[in-house]
């Protein structure tokens, strides 16, 4: 059987400084890699953004994270789903959710691309609502330049007045949903836009796959993004983003992945392989630097 071997690159940091030069999509098939006995027409060179990272990658590829966590919120990435979740959403407000949770609102934040739905999970304020309170579940649904769905959860709780439903109770309620929508615009709503395939956007933010989310640089992202390339299935790019290395712990270029008599090395010899560059590097106008 012949042997199949998983290319693992995990970039260390790549600086997300504003580029000096503004970078726009590049659609020129004539920008080649450089000469090798490679197909250079396939491993046409176009900018790749994902999450804070940007490189250069080969055109026919695809990539995508299932899930990511984006200065505190856990965000889910469905794709190909966003039909099947407005439907679900829709169904939802009709008829709840498994038989027991009330939707107390539903609302279209952004026409066509942004939902919002809050579901109330139980009836009465007796037994553990009366000491911990009714518990709710805001949910954020938006689409970028496809079909894909991604979806923000969060909860929040109203207090009991000992045992019953408080005076203010829908006041209270609606007060606490119009303050889930506030924040859901902010920290996504406001600042993310549509973003072409081989755009790398001009200033600090999160790339997504067919969008951006606009930010200072400095709210913390982490999410494991996987790209694999036409032609290329014993080989998938692996890109571990916000992880932080240990005190002490070696970089990447100092680790022996492939010990001299394992069966990696030998892998190794045959098909042969380079480590990523050490050293500030220039991205379409971007600086960075691998370490």
């Amino acid at each position: 059987m012949k042997p199949i071997a998983t290319v693992l690159l995990t970039v260390s940091l790549l600086t997300a400084c504003a580029p000096a030069v503004s970078p726009l999509t590049e659609r020129n098939s004539s920008m080649t890699t450089a000469s090798s006995s490679i197909d250079s027409a396939y491993w046409t060179e176009q900018p790749y953004c994902s999450g804070r990272y940007q490189l250069r990658l080969p055109s026919h590829r695809r990539h995508g994270s299932t899930h990511l966590d984006y200065n505190g919120w856990s965000v889910m990435v469905l794709f190909n789903d966003w039909k099947r979740n407005v439907s679900t959403i829709n169904e939802t407000k009709q008829n709840g959710r498994d038989g027991t949770d009330i939707v107390v609102d539903t609302r279209t934040l952004i026409p066509g691309r942004a939902m919002m739905q809050v579901t109330r999970r139980d009836f009465e304020w007796e037994h553990i609502i009366k000491d911990r309170g009714m518990p709710y579940e805001a949910d954020l649904y938006f689409k970028l330049d496809n079909n894909d769905a991604y979806i923000v959860r969060s909860y929040f709780r109203i207090p009991s007045d000992h045992g019953k439903a408080p005076a203010n109770w829908k006041a209270k309620e609606k007060e606490l949903i119009d303050g889930m929508e506030k924040k859901f615009r902010q920290d996504f709503l406001n600042n993310l836009r549509v973003r072409q395939e081989f755009e790398v956007p001009n200033r600090h933010g999160i790339c997504l796959i067919g969008g951006f989310i606009a930010d200072d640089g400095k709210k913390p992202f982490t999410a494991h993004t996987t790209v694999e390339f036409a032609k290329q299935h014993d080989m998938s790019l692996e890109i571990m983003h916000g992880d932080e290395l240990k005190k002490g712990e070696p970089t990447l270029l100092q680790r022996d992945i492939a010990p001299e008599k394992s069966a990696l090395a030998k892998i190794f010899k045959i098909t042969g392989y380079r480590t990523i560059r050490q050293g500030p590097r220039s991205i379409n106008g971007m600086s960075g630097t691998e370490k």
